[in-house]
């Protein structure tokens, strides 16, 4: 919420440097649309090792480290959003468009979390969903990959 308001509060910036800015924005959109449908791909670091922190954190604070390894795991897939997002806010020149969409943001991160944390007697009957789940990561990608020509476009008219 605090980059959402701060890329909304700096939106002049990025309103003076449509050229630079918005056509960075719209490549890097490009690029993530590309990788998420298989075109391009990225080697993304693996994630931190299960067994190991079974044995190093206490079971109190596991919670606490599934969340961290999470977060480390996923970083690689939503630090790239993540930037493509805060482009577009400081667009919108404003703060308040910032925070709200910064919480959705970090709402969609949090709730998959929540609701698998929650509801965790009905696991294998998620299971059944994941050949809807392979359909994601393409729908994700020509969204991506849409929203940045589109961008570059619009910046090209």
């Amino acid at each position: 919420m605090v980059l959402g308001s701060i890329s909304g509060l700096f939106g002049k910036i990025y309103g003076q440097t449509p050229l630079l800015i918005s056509k960075l924005v719209a490549f890097l959109a490009i690029l993530m649309g590309l990788n998420l449908l298989g075109i391009v791909k990225f080697p993304l670091p693996q994630g931190p090792d299960p067994e190991i922190w079974q044995k190093k954190v206490p079971a109190p604070l596991a919670p606490v480290a599934a969340g961290l390894a999470f977060g480390l795991a996923s970083s690689p897939c939503t630090t790239p959003v993540l930037a493509v997002l805060l482009g577009w806010i400081s667009q919108s020149k404003s703060p308040f468009i910032g925070v709200l969409l910064l919480t959705f943001f970090g709402l969609g991160q949090v709730l998959p979390l929540f609701l698998a944390g929650t509801a965790a007697a009905i696991v294998p009957n998620l299971l059944a969903l994941r050949p809807i789940g392979r359909w994601i990561p393409p729908l994700s990608g020509t969204i991506l990959l849409t929203t940045g020509l589109l961008t570059l476009l619009a910046s090209w008219i």
